[in-house]
């Protein structure tokens, strides 16, 4: 029988204030997983080679069952939009997103001469970006080893 830690370690709440930006990592690598498929269907073999589109449509799967759960647009604090995330569900596509997000933030912050408001408020993204991400990994590798492990966990 499975007890309420394990439950509750495959399961990640996301905050508010980080809906929209998990959003953007979301339509971005969405636009990444069609980009391959053009340079798939761009190639002269396209059609012998249904193939080399199945990787890319099942990113684009699982990206957008994500954003099904999350919601495209409705406010973070709408009741449609469920915070909580499966992550044997999600993780792939959540892990992807928030990928995404560090990547440009870190860039933004790069890209900012002075310290001003605005860097303050990217800075704080990342480092609320980067605890999520943290806390997602450590999950998804201690279900793995609980996994490989030959006791489940504390009991």
């Amino acid at each position: 029988m499975q007890d309420q830690g394990t439950r509750a370690s495959r399961n990640v709440l996301i905050q508010a204030e980080l809906v929209d930006l998990l959003r953007d990592g979301l339509r971005g690598q969405l636009a990444v997983a069609a980009q391959r498929i053009a340079s798939a269907d761009e190639r002269p073999d396209a059609r012998e080679h249904p193939e080399r589109f199945q990787d890319p449509l099942r990113c684009m799967d699982a990206l957008r069952a994500l954003m099904e759960d999350i919601g495209w647009s409705a406010p973070p604090d709408d009741p449609r939009v469920d915070p909580r995330i499966d992550l044997r569900i999600h993780g792939w596509a959540l892990t992807e997103a928030l990928r995404e997000q560090v990547s440009v933030h870190v860039d933004m912050l790069r890209d900012i001469d002075h310290a001003d408001e605005r860097r303050a408020t990217v800075a704080r993204d990342l480092n609320a970006l980067s605890i999520l991400a943290l806390t997602v990994l450590l999950r998804t590798h201690a279900d793995t080893l609980r996994g490989a492990s030959p006791r489940a966990g504390p009991g």
